[in-house]
């Protein structure tokens, strides 16, 4: 009866063990296309930054017939309490 108990016993074991190590490596080949992912977006926004820089600062020089503007670094923030 013991020999039964050790071999069920071994059994279902060996199909967790299975089953977790499956499980393993879907999940490191999930990992790696969003990591994938990740840096296509990564690439992405840098690109679209370097756009945007340079056409605020065409706005800022071109905009104004060559004259730079003082550009107001609060613009769009609510003052802090402890600036009131």
């Amino acid at each position: 009866m013991e020999g039964i108990i050790i071999a069920l016993v071994t059994a279902v074991g060996g199909v967790i063990v299975a089953s977790i190590h499956s499980f393993r490596k879907e999940n490191h080949k999930d990992h790696a296309r969003v990591w994938e992912a990740v840096e296509k977006v990564s690439n992405t926004v840098e690109r679209v930054e370097g756009k945007v820089d340079s056409h605020i600062e065409w706005h800022v020089q071109e905009g104004t017939n060559g004259s730079v503007v003082r550009r107001d670094k609060d613009r769009g923030r609510k003052k802090s309490r402890s600036r009131q």
